[in-house]
């Protein structure tokens, strides 16, 4: 017997295999990778799904939505004006696609967490299960920003300027996009600090890194703002680009909680 085994009680390839399994993930089990590239596709087929059975239970009530709007940031004497058929119905179809984001982020996570549970420690595992509901106060937060702080200096601007000179003639279509564009897009923007931290969990960058490549961050930042709303008097641009800052700085100190 080998003097070896006896004074460990185990041989070296048993050794070596009880350290492989005491590294590993109690269920998590090796598959082949297009069993993980068929699953994922999966996972995200159910987010779509979701992401369409958002927009057809919004479509019924997003005339109702449209009227509202319109009168919370127009003038009464600025009617809505469509230019083409499809006008109305692509329109309604936009302000969906909003509530539809909404249900389907969070849903993302999930599936995410659906997709990486098997590999994932207890103490990750939980940390998604906090993230699928912040993710949706997140997105409604920053939808709100955008609805009462962002949208009535934008719209202000521009007719109060237009005013002096021409008649507003607003498109509908032209109008609903610009609106769901910026409600999207704040929403979306308030997820940055869950993909910050999830990426820093899943050992994808270091906290380390992040805080010292502050500057590219940032010029990724403004380039992101630059790209997202189509805000011609730069009132979102501005907005967004801080509040990035400031959920970036905020990432990194909720990083250091947990």
């Amino acid at each position: 017997m080998d003097p070896q085994y006896k004074a460990n009680g185990t041989s070296s390839t048993e050794g070596a295999l009880g350290m492989s399994s005491a590294s590993c993930v109690p269920g998590d089990t090796e598959e082949p990778l297009m069993a993980h590239l068929f699953e994922l596709r999966d996972r995200l087929a159910i987010v779509l799904i979701w992401l369409f059975l958002g927009v057809i239970v919004a479509y019924p009530f997003s005339a109702k939505g449209m009227v509202l709007i319109w009168k919370e940031f127009m003038n009464p004497i600025v009617n809505m004006t469509a230019y083409s058929p499809l006008e109305w119905l692509l329109a309604r179809l936009q302000l969906s696609l909003v509530f539809a984001l909404a249900i389907s982020v969070p849903q993302f996570f999930f599936q995410l967490y659906r997709f990486a549970g098997k590999g994932l420690y207890p103490n990750e595992r939980s940390f998604f299960l906090k993230v699928i509901p912040v993710s949706f106060l997140l997105f409604i937060l920053g939808a709100a920003i955008g609805y009462f702080l962002v949208l009535p200096a934008m719209f202000k601007y521009i007719l109060f300027y237009s005013g002096e000179m021409a008649t507003a003639q607003l498109s509908v279509q032209g109008t609903l996009s610009a609106v769901t564009t910026i409600l999207s897009g704040f929403g979306i923007v308030f997820q940055l600090p869950l993909l910050v931290i999830f990426a820093v969990k899943m050992g994808l960058v270091k906290y380390q890194t992040l805080k010292k490549q502050r500057l590219l961050v940032y010029s990724a930042i403004i380039a992101f703002s630059l790209f997202l709303s189509p805000d011609p008097t730069f009132i979102a641009q501005i907005v967004v680009m801080l509040l990035l800052v400031v959920l970036f700085e905020f990432s990194l100190f909720l990083i250091r909680l947990f």
